[in-house]
């Protein structure tokens, strides 16, 4: 889960959280802290421009988020060495330069915000970086009896010392529209009683191929996370990182998954354990139960004040892997495709009651609006076919606009790493 939003979530509540694990978790207090930083920030071992998100915690009714503006933001490490942070649009903060962390190194927050208040997160130690040692698919099926298709890792640990493990990964997807037609509408005449015919559409040749194939692309939301601690021989296997049930669409054709592996401090991942158990708690009369999540990050100003959020040091790993809904499901047909295209609409043109006061250039005084014309105008509706025998008053027959036009669902660039 983007921990941005669900620090946004937390900030609303102000029970007591008792959390079970395997690892000492963090404190929790009760208390009430509309207004207070959040601070959303992790550094890897990525080459790249890191990002700092700021906010002010919001009462849970309020819906907009209040990014925290003209802070000064930069990340120590132990070498003295200063990793400057400049606000790139409202709340989000992003270093100058490219850099990525070492293992072994240690690393510290600092924030001033614009009203003078100090803050600082424990020094962190960039952990060695762990690989993903496998990424494959397996058709199974899940507890609950439904059949399809697990994302499954498995990864070998070091030495004798437990590893910690956090993960995401994106999806993307191709698309086909499976009723394209070379065809789409064109609008020629939209305003009622002028002069000719009463409002007029028709048709065009579309580009070569336009709207017929396009890519999807989702981001995990949950919070995943892995240990090897108590696992026989310290190592992770056959671990279910993503769970895709067979008649989703996103599988119609080709799929594929990017995993990132993030390998965690035991700090960082006892904090992300006690996250989790916010998202997963059904009612304030459960036993874990929602409240104050203490991170790593304090004021220097005002020991009272409190700080929502966490600073992470981790190590990423990342692997691709691709897939067509064939290789595992020979036998089955193509999952159900999210618009209905077995119905075909015909909404009229010249709308029913349509009336001008002095002809085709007089005021209209009846029903002025054509139904067909304003479902194209809002791009609700693609061309299916012309009516036949023809109908003037709605001479067209028509199919939501996803059915024929894929860019309903993604888009047409394709992208940069995918492989047909």
């Amino acid at each position: 889960m983007n921990l941005y939003k669900l620090y946004i979530i937390v900030t609303s509540i102000v029970l007591l959280l008792v959390v079970d694990s395997c690892v000492e978790p963090f404190q929790v207090e009760t208390q009430g802290f509309a207004g207070v930083l959040v601070v959303d920030a992790r550094i890897t071992n990525e080459e790249k421009q890191h990002e700092v998100l700021l906010s002010r915690a919001r009462p849970f009714e309020q819906d907009s988020i209040t990014p925290e503006r003209s802070a000064q933001v930069s990340i120590v490490n132990n070498s003295g060495t200063i990793y400057e942070f400049e606000e790139s649009r409202p709340g989000s903060y992003i270093s100058t330069i490219v850099f990525g962390g070492e293992s072994g190194q240690e690393y510290q927050l600092l924030v001033t915000t614009s009203d003078g208040q100090s803050y600082a997160s424990t020094s962190e130690t960039m952990p060695e970086n762990i690989a993903i040692s496998d990424l494959t698919f397996k058709r199974e099926t899940n507890d609950l009896g439904e059949d399809g298709l697990s994302v499954v890792l498995d990864n070998s640990s070091f030495e004798n010392q437990p590893r910690y493990f956090r993960y995401d990964y994106e999806e993307n997807y191709k698309i086909v529209a499976p009723n394209w037609d070379p065809f789409e509408f064109v609008i020629i005449d939209s305003v009622a009683c002028t002069d000719g015919d009463a409002f007029e559409v028709g048709i065009k040749a579309k580009k070569p191929l336009q709207g017929l194939v396009c890519y999807g692309q989702k981001s995990s939301t949950d919070i995943i996370l892995a240990s090897t601690a108590n696992l026989e021989g310290n190592t992770l296997s056959d671990f279910v990182v993503r769970f895709v049930k067979r008649e989703n669409y996103i599988l119609r054709h080709r799929y594929s998954i990017l995993v990132n592996q993030y390998t965690q401090s035991v700090d960082a991942h006892s904090y992300y354990q006690s996250l989790l158990a916010f998202s997963v708690s059904e009612s304030v009369f459960s036993e874990t139960q929602p409240g104050f999540l203490l991170g790593n990050i304090e004021s220097v100003t005002n020991s009272q004040q409190p700080v929502i959020g966490y600073f992470e040091t981790a190590t990423i790993s990342s692997k691709r892997i691709y897939f067509n809904y064939e290789d595992l499901f020979p036998e089955a047909e193509l999952p159900e495709y999210p618009f209905n295209c077995a119905t075909l609409g015909n909404p009229r043109l010249i709308p029913r009651g349509y009336h001008c006061s002095n002809g085709s250039s007089g005021v209209c005084d009846g029903n002025c609006e054509s139904p067909l014309i304003g479902q194209i105008q809002a791009n609700l509706i693609v061309f299916a076919a012309e009516k036949d025998p023809i109908d003037f008053g709605s001479p067209y027959l028509t199919l939501p606009r996803g059915c024929g036009d894929c860019t309903a669902l993604g888009s047409e660039i394709k992208p940069d790493f995918w492989i047909d």
